[in-house]
């Protein structure tokens, strides 16, 4: 008799188990953990650079190349390998003028005459290519059209303090430069010409007055209509070329 109700337990126990509402929660539950996303490494990051990291994966929007997001609210740039994982972190300087795009006329001028609020690092999304400028120095160029490029630092210190200014903890103190963004000799040498000099890569330098969405018209991955609508490796139809 005891074991004829030890079997009848264990049966009422293993159905509960395999119930259709519980195969169901295990199914949410692996489906949302594996929706594609970049992979951070732990490392902590602004929400609006894991926004466009996560959906520059998700929609494949970064062509399988390696990336860089440029953040000039908090004045860095993360650089993603080609799978989309971090590679590595890093403070910049960018141009002294706030702004998303350059005011009108600048782009016909020499770089010299233009005043500090016209110098600006424009947002947008880039397909950035490893190349000599006039110095034949490598720099990733991003907008070779109007001479943006990410460059090292100058080897010799600076009137404008770079080498201070680019360790300062204060993001206003690396607006500074004509609207290149510089970054330190060792990140340039170590991440960007290795990831980058052959295909090259996407650079999105985000927005600091526009909102983020209406730029790259992303989406966030974990919206119902974003694991629906689109799958990992499809090209978003809103990816821009440039802002």
């Amino acid at each position: 008799m005891n074991r004829t109700l030890t079997s009848i337990a264990t049966a009422v126990v293993l159905a509960a188990a395999l119930s259709p509402s519980s195969f169901a929660y295990s199914q949410n539950t692996t489906t949302s953990s594996t929706v594609p996303r970049a992979d951070l490494r732990g490392d902590s990051v602004s929400p609006e650079v894991r926004h466009i990291a996560d959906w520059a994966v998700h929609s494949g929007d970064h062509r399988r190349l390696p990336f860089i997001v440029v953040d000039k609210v908090n004045a860095r740039i993360s650089a993603f390998d080609n799978a989309g994982r971090l590679i590595r972190s890093t403070p910049v300087l960018l141009g002294m003028g706030i702004g998303d795009a350059f005011p009108p006329g600048v782009v016909n001028m020499d770089m010299y005459e233009t005043q500090p609020w016209q110098r600006v690092t424009p947002a947008g999304r880039y397909h950035a290519e490893e190349d000599r400028n006039t110095h034949g120095e490598r720099v990733l160029w991003v907008d070779y059209d109007n001479g943006i490029a990410i460059h090292k630092l100058p080897a010799k210190k600076t009137k404008q303090r770079r080498h201070e200014r680019i360790r300062s903890p204060d993001p206003a103190d690396h607006r500074i430069t004509y609207g290149c963004i510089n970054v330190a000799p060792a990140f340039y040498d170590q991440v960007v010409h290795p990831n980058f000099r052959g295909k090259g890569g996407i650079v999105y330098v985000l927005p600091e007055k526009s909102p983020l969405k209406a730029v790259f018209r992303s989406y966030d991955v974990d919206a119902p209509l974003a694991r629906t609508q689109w799958g990992a490796g499809q090209v978003s139809p809103g990816a821009t070329g440039r802002f």
